[in-house]
């Protein structure tokens, strides 16, 4: 995570990932989110990030992987959940490649096997990270769920609520 330097002195557009998230091409997590170094480097070829002035935080766009990125997101968020969103958010761009559904409304958000697997990666990462149980419990905390479901997800990526 030293490596990456996030540039927030941005307009609403679209960028390369890189122009974003500098130094995130080489972080180790994505080698095992798409298998090699190949694969790694045609997302960052094809893949673009866009950011807007909409109220969000980060998504994947389902028809052709283009990540989304809210301007206030990028400026008054801290840096390392930055990060962690940009690798939950990667492993959405891998799931969309391969063709998965993102949005799948047959589950809840914090059931979705798609969600699950990238919050299981982004919590491994920020167990590597060496961030504290509360700051990753703190971390799956997300506007749109209920405690229950928080608790929930909790559950679903390993961390005891």
């Amino acid at each position: 995570m030293d490596s990456i330097r996030i540039n927030r002195d941005l307009s609403p557009g679209t960028y390369r990932i890189e122009d974003v998230f500098a130094g995130l091409r080489d972080a180790e997590v994505l080698h095992s989110i798409f298998g090699s170094r190949t694969a790694v480097d045609d997302v960052f070829f094809n893949i673009k990030l866009e950011v807007d002035t909409n109220k969000h935080y980060m998504h994947v766009k389902n028809e052709d992987a283009t990540i989304v990125v809210s301007l206030d997101h990028l400026k008054n968020s801290d840096e390392l959940t930055l990060y962690l969103d940009i690798v939950h958010e990667l492993v959405h761009v891998k799931q969309q490649r391969q063709g998965l559904d993102l949005y799948d409304k047959s589950y809840p958000y914090v059931d979705r096997p798609t969600e699950i697997e990238a919050y299981v990666i982004a919590v491994e990462e920020a167990r590597r990270l060496g961030l504290s149980h509360e700051r990753i419990l703190d971390y799956l905390q997300v506007d749109w769920i209920t405690p229950d479901e928080h608790r929930r997800l909790a559950g679903h990526v390993g961390i005891k609520h």
